[in-house]
Formats: structure tokens, C-alpha cells, sequence
């Protein structure tokens, strides 16, 4: 990325994450100009600043203000202080993977590059074992078709959007307290915004024990109320029964991996073992 390009990565966190150090390693790793901002309660931030001395460590929105209320303090605060061009975020247990530095550099190349990318997500264990690939959506305009039938096509983690796309889009909706990332990105889609999928992984996702996302019922009604909201036109019933049989062949080999790993198990029934094990 040349010195006029900054891609800004926030990361919130409560400070006592055991995979913190991993997260930051990965950011560092990537071959960018990065700001990182490290968006953390008050009371960590001096800690965390002189831990991680190449990041710009700030305090989040408290408690009410959850994990996108800390991303918007984190955004906030990286543009108050300094120019940045492009935006990402990354949870304290997950990590970016050298695929979304190949993809950025790749991106900034292009004569008219999408102001929205995502990628593949590979996703891990909590001792950070291969699950397997994370199902996603070849073709963008996949998109409304699946989240009409409940089917989340993509995943957060690796995405990258624009200076220009976060500024319009204002910012994390904290009314969605595990679901606003879905809301962000589905806000920039259904406002026009191009988006590109790259084969590539490009982050990690890990899964824990007691983690928000496990929290299936809630993610499910926010998933609903959000899709309503930004998508109220369904598509024809043919096209949405096309869309499905695409999908399902595109991400095939990955069904496969997963169930060599964990047997007949879908996404949410592994998260929703994950906070049985934390009960």
C-alpha cells in the first residue's frame, strides 16, 4: 500500500483476552500502512498503550455502549488524530491472515477498485485448530436471496470498506447488540455500494466457549429485523430456490471439511455447543 493509503483496524476488546497478543501480531504482520486502534474500557488503557506502543489505544463507549459502541469510539477517535483511507475491524480472538494483505494490495491496484471487499474466513477452535472454511457467498448478488431464507452469506472478519462507504453508512447501529456488523455491511450493500469477493482467506475466526455469538436466538431475531428492514422485497420464490443450490454447491468441499472435523453440524449448532460447554 503506497504512504497515501492507510488502512485503519480497530479492535475492541476488554483487555483480558488470552488471544490478544495473537490479533496484534497478526495486524503487524500485515504488509500495509496501518493505524491500529485498540478501543478498551478506561481503566485498561494505559495498560494496553504500553503494551502494544505501536497502537493507538483509546477508551471505548463503557459497558452500555457493548463491542460496536467501542468500534465507534475507536473510528471516532482514529479521525480525530489522523487521515486514514480504508477501515476493518478485528475481534481480540480472531486474527487477519497474509491473504487479506495480498487481497488490499490487490484491491488498490485495480483502475476502479470495489469500495467494499470480503473474503474467505477460515474457522478454528479454541486451541486454534482448522474447522474448516467458513460458508460464504461466491457472487455478491447471492446476497439478498440468502439472508431472505435465513442463510448469512458472508462473514465480517477480512472485510474492508472504504473511507468514503464508513462515513456515509455513520457508524455501528447499537440497537443490535450481536448483530450490528450485519447491519453495517447490509446498510453499505443495499445503498448501492459495489462488492467483490475474493477466494482467499482472509481472516479467522475463532471458536470459544461462551462467546456473544453463541447466543443463537438473539442473533437469529436481529438477523430477521435487520434483513426486513434494508430487503423488504423477497425475491421469486425460483430465484431464491437457484441462489440456494448455488451456494450450496459453491461451499460443498466445505460442508465436507466440516464434517470430517466436527460430523453433521452446522455453524449455529457449533456455536450453540460452545455456550452449552460455558453453561
Amino acid at each position: 500500500m503506497n504512504d497515501t493509503q492507510c488502512l485503519l483496524v480497530v479492535t475492541p476488546t476488554l483487555g483480558d483476552s488470552p488471544f490478544l497478543d495473537q490479533t496484534v501480531a497478526s495486524i503487524e504482520a500485515q504488509p500495509l500502512h496501518i493505524r491500529h486502534v485498540i478501543s478498551t474500557p478506561g481503566r485498561r488503557v494505559a495498560e494496553l498503550a504500553a503494551r502494544y506502543p505501536h497502537a493507538l489505544v483509546v477508551p471505548d463507549a463503557g459497558r452500555l455502549g457493548g463491542i460496536y459502541g467501542a468500534i465507534n469510539a475507536g473510528i471516532e477517535a482514529a479521525s480525530a488524530r489522523f487521515k486514514w483511507n480504508w477501515f476493518t475491524y478485528i475481534n481480540d480472538d480472531d486474527a487477519l491472515l497474509p491473504g487479506f494483505g495480498h487481497v488490499m494490495l490487490e484491491t488498490l491496484r485495480e483502475a476502479d477498485p470495489a469500495p467494499v471487499f470480503y473474503g474467505d474466513v477460515e474457522l478454528v477452535d479454541e486451541e486454534g485448530a482448522r474447522i474448516s472454511r467458513i460458508t460464504t457467498a461466491e457472487n455478491p448478488e447471492w446476497i439478498p436471496a440468502l439472508l431472505h431464507q435465513g442463510i448469512s452469506p458472508l462473514m465480517q472478519q477480512g472485510m474492508a470498506f472504504r473511507r468514503d462507504v464508513v462515513d456515509r453508512l455513520g457508524g455501528f447501529d447499537l440497537r443490535f447488540r450481536l448483530c450490528a456488523d450485519l447491519d453495517f455491511w447490509l446498510r453499505a450493500y443495499a445503498g448501492g455500494e459495489p462488492f467483490r469477493y475474493h477466494p482467499e482467506c482472509v481472516a479467522q475466526f475463532r471458536l470459544r466457549n461462551g462467546q456473544l455469538s453463541s447466543d443463537t436466538n438473539v442473533t437469529k431475531f436481529e438477523q430477521d429485523t435487520i434483513v426486513a428492514r434494508h430487503l423488504p422485497w423477497k425475491s421469486s420464490y425460483f430465484s431464491r430456490l437457484t441462489t440456494r443450490l448455488l451456494y450450496r454447491a459453491y461451499n460443498l468441499p466445505r460442508y465436507v471439511e466440516r464434517f470430517r472435523t466436527r460430523g453433521l453440524r452446522t455453524s449455529y449448532t457449533l456455536l450453540q455447543e460452545g455456550a452449552a460447554k460455558a453453561a
